[in-house]
């Protein structure tokens, strides 16, 4: 019983939460429906997804780059364990990405080869690159949110 009464109260939230899944609407960049060509679609995914891995790859180097880039000053202040503890976090960000990059290669290929030898293959590829991109760059903007702006010059 208390498990209906769960999935219920997640069904009933699900529209607030998911606009897009709720009402059958894909999340994108990219129009969809029946006067969309399958080669449009990838074009255009393919397009959206270049422009995402960027902006992942450069938020997390800009992110790195916050935690590596504290004053003279801040170190004193700070003192030595707190400044390997950033120097730490910015390895493990710039090793995460790596492994990110595998992550999604890997991940998308296993959508595509789900298609086996249909042609929407290459699309549902590029479709799944962008939309995992964009949930690298939604975590990284949340988990680091000062990499989001101009970058810092150091003189």
């Amino acid at each position: 019983m208390r498990r209906t009464v769960s999935n219920l109260i997640l069904w009933s939230l699900l529209p607030a939460i998911f606009p897009f899944y709720a009402s059958g609407q894909k999340e994108g960049p990219c129009p969809d429906g029946p006067n969309v060509s399958n080669a449009e679609m990838r074009e255009c995914y393919t397009k959206a997804k270049v422009m995402t891995n960027m902006r992942a790859d450069d938020l997390a180097a800009r992110a790195a780059a916050n935690l590596r880039g504290i004053t003279p000053n801040q170190k004193a202040l700070y003192g030595p364990v707190v400044v390997q503890c950033l120097e730490d976090a910015a390895k493990q960000l710039d090793a995460s990405q790596l492994a990110w990059h595998t992550y999604r290669d890997q991940y998308c290929n296993a959508i595509a080869s789900d298609y086996t030898t249909g042609s929407g293959a290459g699309t549902a590829m590029e479709e799944c690159l962008y939309t995992i991109a964009s949930a690298r760059v939604r975590q990284l903007l949340l988990d680091f949110p000062e990499s989001a702006g101009p970058k810092k010059h150091s003189h």
